[in-house]
């Protein structure tokens, strides 16, 4: 069928044309045909050699993505790190000092006096960026193909937010209890206390008592962010 319409075609231009021209026509058409074909590939060659400089492109561009995210992570860890073992110290530290209250030993008052002032000091973990939130502002989310990274990075995210957020309950603990508390039971001058029955009082033994189950509670959430 094809070519019975082809000769058709082929009869209609001889018609049209003068003798001896036929043949001419018919290589002049042979001629444009080869050339649109030689364009289209030379386009799709073109096309395909873009696309693969793009994919180059993204592929260097994800390789960044996931070095930046290792030094962050680096850099978190170690950070951490640090923390846990301040928190670690500081809940060692309550822990003496609520045992000294528990056995009522007056002789080593100067001691919880001390302790007690080192309540105002907490652990204080802040990541210096965001990952996950980042990847997504910038849309460089989009860049990992591998999806169990930045899950993982989510929920690394939402760890810190928790530890974030029982440091500001620590902080704020801190700032609205413990002055109010120490106020006049302790010279902070001299670090000795003023009214040393107070500091066996349990008022200040339920503070230290708050506070230890508190650093338990950063150090499960410094761990599971350290996983």
């Amino acid at each position: 069928m094809i070519h019975f319409f082809r000769k058709i075609r082929y009869q209609l231009f001889t018609k049209t044309l003068p003798s001896g021209q036929a043949g001419k026509f018919s290589k002049y058409l042979l001629y444009a045909l080869g050339e649109i074909i030689l364009v289209v590939i030379g386009i799709l060659i073109a096309l395909k050699i873009n696309n693969l400089n793009n994919q180059q492109i993204l592929n260097k561009a994800e390789v960044t993505s996931y070095q930046s995210i290792k030094n962050q992570v680096i850099e978190d860890k170690a950070e951490l790190t640090q923390v846990k073992e301040i928190n670690n110290y500081l809940k060692k530290t309550y822990q003496r000092a609520n045992k000294i209250i528990e056995e009522q030993d007056f002789n080593k008052a100067d001691s919880l006096a001390l302790m007690a002032m080192g309540l105002s000091l907490y652990s204080d973990f802040h990541s210096s960026g965001h990952i996950y939130e980042t990847l997504v502002n910038s849309g460089d989310i989009k860049l990992l193909k591998n999806t169990e990274i930045s899950s993982k990075l989510q929920k690394l995210e939402i760890t810190y937010i928790n530890v974030n957020n029982l440091e500001d309950i620590h902080w704020e603990i801190i700032i609205n209890e413990l002055s109010p508390l120490l106020r006049g039971v302790i010279n902070y001058n001299t670090k000795k206390p003023v009214q040393a029955k107070k500091l066996f009082e349990v008022e200040i033994q339920n503070y230290f008592v708050e506070n230890i189950y508190l650093t338990i509670r950063k150090d499960l959430a410094y761990t599971k962010a350290l996983r």
